[in-house]
């Protein structure tokens, strides 16, 4: 029988969206797409009978920005034979955060994830992608300007549903370098980490140590001052520190 589970990963670009689909997407029982809907949601709000098997596993035009499932990623190959037994299904919209009233409205019992980034990493990775030529995904005058913009509504987003029990912040410097976080999103969805995702945690967190000590952080002195002068950096440090708070275990 089809789940009438829905998980949704989003945050500010950059923040760490795909490293925590490939970590979700290693446990069997979750069904989740990679911008399966990456078009479509700007235009018209995600339905569940979007993510019934027949609907999720057979492209139309509209909805993405790839035109074909298993070319663009190979995750899609398996997923067909999955959905009977799923416990969740749902899709990885970095800029879903703009729009969770509209997917609260129709599917109120969503589960959502955001992700939370320091703005340094995230401009610096969106000037490294508006450099980069070869990158055809990416504008060329998408920099830290943009990033700002974007990481200053994912916060005021953030700030309006940390006590939602449907949202579950997770900021990246601490999930993906701090063991023990993993129970607190398995809690969150209700289920026990299988082997197959604990090791594959264990994994991203050591791939994460090796990248952040060679990590080179580049930003041009217009950046810098532009973060320095425009950046919120004032409700981050208060947004945080209400997700801090907001998980600390119960004594």
């Amino acid at each position: 029988m089809m789940t009438n589970k829905y998980l949704f990963i989003c945050g500010a670009p950059r923040s760490g969206t795909t490293a925590l689909w490939r970590l979700i997407a290693s446990d069997e029982r979750i069904i989740i797409g990679v911008e399966r809907y990456g078009n479509l949601f700007f235009k018209a709000p995600l339905t569940p009978e979007l993510f019934t098997s027949d609907r999720f596993c057979n492209i139309q035009p509209g909805d993405t920005f790839y035109n074909d499932l298993t070319t663009f990623n190979p995750y899609y190959k398996n997923v067909a034979g999955r959905f009977s037994n799923a416990s969740y299904v749902g899709d990885k919209i970095p800029l879903l955060y703009n729009h969770l009233d509209r997917l609260f409205e129709q599917i109120p019992d969503a589960k959502v994830i955001i992700l939370l980034r320091n703005i340094i990493d995230i401009a610096s990775s969106y000037e490294s992608r508006a450099n980069n030529i070869d990158d055809l995904s990416w504008r060329r005058d998408k920099r830290t300007a943009s990033a700002i913009h974007d990481w200053r509504a994912s916060i005021n987003v953030l700030k309006r549903y940390i006590a939602d029990e449907r949202v579950l912040p997770l900021i990246y410097e601490d999930f993906f370098v701090n063991d023990g976080k993993l129970d607190m999103l398995y809690k969150f969805l209700e289920m026990e980490p299988t082997e197959q995702v604990i090791n594959a945690y264990q994994s991203m967190l050591q791939g994460s140590a090796n990248l952040e000590n060679n990590r080179k952080r580049h930003l041009p002195l217009d950046s810098v001052r532009l973060i320095c002068e425009t950046a919120p950096f004032g409700l981050y440090r208060q947004v945080l520190e209400e997700i801090k708070t907001s998980q600390i275990p119960a004594s």
